[in-house]
């Protein structure tokens, strides 16, 4: 964990500019202002999905369900998925954050999305109990932490590691294409069957792309006897 951002983090200072907050105040941050992160400049830069999306996987500018949701409808039947809710692009700003806080160990870097992670799960999932995406081994031994399971801590609700994930993945998936993707997600088997039997699972990872990984897990998941499947993902991208 970089040094830096964990003292940022910790002395009230921006965790992207590393400037001492300087929160403008409205009705609406009095009262959220010491869950603040960022400041009012990089705040702004926040690239958040707004306007219609699709209502299954949060593409941006779908009023219905999209074509590749119809056709993971027609592959799978996805019987037991309710949707996919990001909260942000994966524009230029949100990739370089990316890199900083997932590739190059800055996990703290997270927590400025905490506030909006928590707001969205009570909107649309309260009540479910969160699954953290694993990471494969090799992965976990690399990065030292799972990025997934930060941002499922970050709901401070009881969470579950309820997956597991064999080494075997055909390379990191930020350098594949699509197809790539869809073709080489496979391998998660339930690790706790009996804490997610009869419940709704809210899947926690922190980009959807093709939809493969959390779609996948969720089939496992509803195969060992979970009733609903849904996923909260940072980033749609």
């Amino acid at each position: 964990m970089n040094e830096t951002s964990l003292l940022s983090f910790a002395r009230g200072y921006c965790l992207s500019c590393r400037e001492r907050l300087q929160t403008s105040w409205t009705y609406h941050n009095l009262f959220a202002w010491r869950e603040a992160k960022l400041c009012d400049t990089c705040a702004g830069q926040l690239p958040a999905i707004t306007g219609p999306v699709c209502p299954e996987c949060s593409s941006p500018g779908h009023v219905d369900v999209c074509s590749d949701c119809l056709s993971w409808r027609r592959r799978t039947g996805d019987k037991g998925w309710i949707k996919n809710v990001s909260l942000f692009h994966y524009d230029d700003w949100m990739q370089a954050w990316t890199a900083r806080w997932k590739f190059r160990g800055d996990a703290v870097m997270a927590a400025a999305f905490y506030h909006d992670l928590r707001r969205v799960y009570r909107q649309h999932f309260r009540g479910f109990v969160p699954v953290p995406v694993p990471l494969a081994p090799v992965r976990m031994q690399e990065r030292r932490f799972n990025q997934a399971e930060v941002l499922a801590a970050a709901l401070k609700v009881p969470y579950v590691l309820a997956l597991e994930r064999p080494d075997g993945e055909a390379g990191k998936q930020s350098k594949q294409t699509k197809r790539e993707r869809l073709q080489t997600v496979r391998g998660f088997t339930v690790a706790a069957p009996d804490q997610i039997s009869g419940r709704n699972v809210l899947l926690i990872d922190d980009i959807y792309t093709t939809g493969a990984t959390v779609r996948e897990a969720a089939q496992v998941l509803e195969a060992a006897g979970a009733s609903l499947t849904a996923s909260l993902t940072l980033i749609r991208a």
